[in-house]
């Protein structure tokens, strides 16, 4: 299980880093684009680029958060039930959390799929939708793993490292 967690907690870190690099694009190209923008020259295709950049960005940045607990959590209720009682709450809740995430993965992945066979691209760059689609697919399987991670320790009745 161990070999397990730490698979996941490295591939959420990959994943979050990835999404670091591609924010910090965003911005330098934002700002260079205003600044071109000022100066009659405005960069081509980059609201195209911030927009998929933002698909990466937001889908790579959950796992991660998620395994950091950076998630708001709302336990008015709970805070009150018993901790055999929350445990449970804490394992049903996880147990959804996967399947609909899995859920999701697997939609994305059948959607990549239809949109190479039909091979959609982007209007300025030309550049194929189906990659963001897998991409958005990888982050919620391991969103999927993380919520595993965490319903695992929650029945042993860890914490998170």
């Amino acid at each position: 299980m161990k070999s397990l967690t730490a698979a996941v907690l490295k591939g959420d870190k990959i994943l979050y880093t990835t999404a670091g690099v591609v924010l910090a694009f965003m911005i330098i190209l934002t700002l260079c684009d205003v600044i071109l923008r000022n100066l009659g020259h405005p960069i081509t295709g980059s609201m195209e680029i911030i927009q998929y950049g933002g698909s990466i960005v937001f889908g790579f940045s959950i796992p991660y958060a998620t395994w950091m607990g950076a998630q708001v959590i709302v336990d008015l209720v709970t805070q009150k039930l018993g901790l055999i009682n929350q445990k449970k709450i804490k394992a049903v809740t996880r147990s959804i959390g996967i399947i609909m995430f899995l859920f999701i993965a697997y939609n994305f992945f059948m959607y990549a799929l239809d949109v190479k066979r039909t091979g959609e691209l982007t209007a300025s760059f030309k550049i194929p939708y189906y990659p963001f689609c897998f991409a958005i697919s990888l982050s919620f399987l391991f969103q999927s793993l993380t919520i595993f991670c965490d319903l695992i320790k929650t029945l042993q009745g860890e914490k998170h490292e």
